[in-house]
């Protein structure tokens, strides 16, 4: 992972929850950190909803290894540009501890 090919800042949003006053569970988010990567899109699929095609793109993330990355939960997501991400797979590189990968698709 050379450092001149993480342009892109990436906002991680973990859930969180707490109790109310009426004992109910809210479920909110808080932000993990920022953190810098490179990343790339490649359209995937189109199909058709309410007589329009819709087309979904994947982002390919890559990241310098940080263990609190190989262990988000399942709902978190990131922001990137203004784009909500919903995370799709995470992945360590060749198991060697210096680059996680993540696939992402856009939140609707």
């Amino acid at each position: 992972m050379r450092a001149g090919k993480l342009r892109q800042k990436a906002t991680i949003y973990v859930p969180t929850t707490a109790t109310n006053e009426w004992g109910e569970v809210d479920q909110s988010y808080t932000e993990l950190g920022t953190y810098a990567c490179s990343a790339t899109t490649v359209p995937r699929r189109e199909y058709e909803e309410s007589d329009a095609m819709v087309s979904k793109t994947e982002f390919d993330l890559r990241f310098r290894y940080y263990s609190e990355l190989t262990t988000l939960p399942r709902n978190a997501y990131m922001t990137i540009k203004g784009t909500t991400l919903e995370i799709n797979s995470i992945a360590n590189v060749m198991m060697r501890d210096r680059e996680i990968q993540m696939i992402c698709e856009e939140r609707a």
